[in-house]
């Protein structure tokens, strides 16, 4: 969601410099961005609705600053416009925030802000309305900032200055994330995340909820949720893995190269399978596993209960964060699997950090080791693929059902059973599926709806195709279990209703399956199949004369998830890219969800 980035330094620091930080945050999603920096100690802010390379020629390049606040927007209290855009600025208070102050109407109509005009429509002028406020009170922009901090509600974090005080910047944390870092030149720095910060950073600190950092005269100070001065423990900052390299594919868009990177990721990640198995020794069976997650984890999630209750034989359950409410129970043999690609997801952190006694006994699956769900969580098994920037999630959700498969061996303690040299050998020629599946696009991507139905293991990976073509190509797709079709949905089918069959490999479901797919084709001429070889033969030839389909090569049962995962990430992307449509950052939508 929105971004975060300041540069404080003894030196100049050039717009170029500062913008080609920035922009390493536009994979979160935004509307506008603005900065707001000093010149001969007059404040100056600029914004745009447009992208950052629009602000790249706003600013001038002859500015001469020691201090910049940066800023992505993700439209949550008004629309994306001009006056919307941060900085927002109060008086002699100027401010970047990220989160949302969800006591915002009962502030605004406080005794303290009642009588108070507001320029915007937005939850972060308020913001800085208080720290006016206080500051007359207080005396102290830290200390003002420390009381806003207790007043407003919900998760946020914020940088702030005064028009008067060239050389202080506060910041402030509360549940959404902020990083503080040094880099090898001395500068501080500010940020949502590590990825703007990586350029030449040396060390950084992960904030602590309701801590403030005061960075004055080129010194810092932190102090804690009861304004008592801190000392803090920096992290040396190492590259991530080359794991991202994998990600530079020639031309194309970033997700279209992220879905191109798994040929080398996922056999790579069979090589983790010992060291988590090391890692988890200590984890006894548990009696049930709980698993939480949001949009593609929660699908993954799904995979996995079909994992853990198929190989190791432990019943389990799957929730979206906002749907648990089981506490009541005595959980002691129950294992909790928190499931995030950042790690910052709200909604789940939210739902851990609510109650920490009770998910006790819990494992966290993210693209992020130093994320929010990772601290609140016993054991962590970090995905380790480098920065995902595509908002749509590819490369995190397979090896999350990697992931989920290792746990499911470890449990079952038939470690024998990692049986994958067909996987092995088949899975890149998914890759040379793409010309095929780049000419079915053709004829479905002036669809207005697209029912995608399977069964048994296909019905998650369902539920993710469907998620992913509403996502970037913006074509309303539903998931549905094929043998559900007669009780309802079928209703909508038409002569050009287009559906996608995924048939399993499951012998006691196959021939329903099949019989559902014919029944479907009496409605329907426009079906697309995804089917193993194998299951192609039970088909009457007669048949697949009439529809479209892509045959899966074969390979061990477990691993068939990710087999039609990877054509159906390929058909959503070719979807959106035959109908022309922003694939990276599609409308409305964020990469890192970190409001609720």
């Amino acid at each position: 969601m929105c971004g975060i980035f300041s540069i404080y330094s003894k030196e100049i620091i050039k717009p170029s410099y500062f913008l080609q930080s920035l922009r390493e945050l536009e994979y979160r999603g935004y509307d506008s961005a603005g900065v707001a920096y000093f010149q001969k100690d007059n404040l100056n802010i600029v914004k745009t609705v447009s992208k950052i390379k629009d602000l790249e020629i706003k600013l001038k390049k002859n500015i001469n600053t020691s201090l910049i606040l940066g800023h992505t927007r993700w439209a949550t209290h008004g629309k994306p416009s001009i006056k919307n855009c941060h900085p927002h600025n109060y008086k002699d208070i100027v401010l970047v925030h990220n989160g949302i102050v969800e006591n915002y109407d009962e502030l605004k109509s406080s005794n303290i802000l009642k009588r108070n005009k507001f320029k915007s429509e937005t939850d972060t002028e308020i913001v800085a309305h208080l720290i006016s406020y206080y500051l007359k009170k207080e005396g102290s922009l830290a200390r003002a900032v420390f009381k806003v901090g207790k007043i407003i509600k919900g998760s946020n974090a914020f940088l702030c200055v005064h028009k008067d005080i060239p050389d202080l910047l506060i910041a402030y944390k509360n549940k959404t994330p902020l990083y503080f870092g040094i880099r090898k030149n001395d500068q501080y720095l500010f940020s949502s995340d590590t990825n703007a910060m990586k350029n030449n950073l040396d060390k950084y600190y992960y904030f602590n909820n309701e801590e403030i950092i005061e960075i004055k005269d080129n010194n810092f100070k932190c102090f804690d949720k009861n304004m008592k001065i801190k000392n803090i423990k920096m992290a040396s900052y190492k590259e991530s893995s080359n794991n991202e390299v994998m990600n530079k594919e020639e031309n194309k868009s970033i997700t279209y190269n992220e879905i191109r990177s798994q040929r080398l990721l996922i056999p790579k990640t069979f090589n983790a399978f010992n060291k988590i198995k090391k890692y988890l020794t200590k984890i006894n069976k548990p009696s049930e596993i709980v698993i939480i997650g949001c949009g593609s984890s929660f699908n993954a999630g799904m995979l996995g209960k079909y994992y853990f209750e198929q190989i190791s034989k432990i019943p389990t359950h799957v929730y979206s964060p906002s749907d648990f409410n089981y506490f009541h129970k005595n959980n002691s043999k129950v294992l909790y699997i928190f499931i995030s690609q950042s790690g910052e997801t709200a909604d789940t952190c939210n739902l851990l950090e609510s109650n920490a006694k009770f998910f006790k006994n819990s494992i966290s699956i993210v693209n992020n080791s130093d994320s929010r769900i990772v601290k609140n969580t016993k054991y962590n098994l970090n995905l380790n693929l480098g920065i995902e920037k595509g908002v749509a999630a590819t490369k995190t959700f397979t090896v999350e059902l990697l992931f989920l498969y290792f746990l499911s061996i470890i449990f079952s303690k038939n470690y024998h059973r990692i049986k994958y040299s067909n996987f092995k050998k088949n899975f890149t020629k998914l890759f040379n599926l793409e010309k095929n599946i780049k000419e079915i696009a053709k004829s479905f991507y002036k669809s207005n709806n697209i029912f995608i139905l399977g069964r048994n293991y296909t019905y998650p990976v369902a539920l993710e195709a469907a998620l992913k073509i509403k996502e970037i190509s913006y074509i309303h797709a539903e998931a549905a279990l094929s043998s559900e079709m007669k009780h309802g949905p079928i209703a909508l089918l038409e002569p050009n209703f287009p559906v996608i069959y995924l048939l399993s490999n499951d012998n006691e479901s196959i021939l329903k399956e099949i019989t559902n797919m014919y029944e479907t084709s009496t409605r329907t001429n426009k079906i697309l199949l995804l089917s193993t070889a194998e299951n192609l033969k039970k088909i009457e030839k007669k048949f697949l004369k009439k529809i479209k389909y892509i045959e899966i090569p074969n390979v061990e049962e477990y691993f068939l998830p990710i087999m039609f995962t990877v054509p159906l990430q390929y058909l959503s992307y070719y979807l959106a890219n035959l109908k022309k449509l922003p694939i990276d950052q599609p409308r409305n939508l964020a990469k890192v969800v970190t409001v609720v």
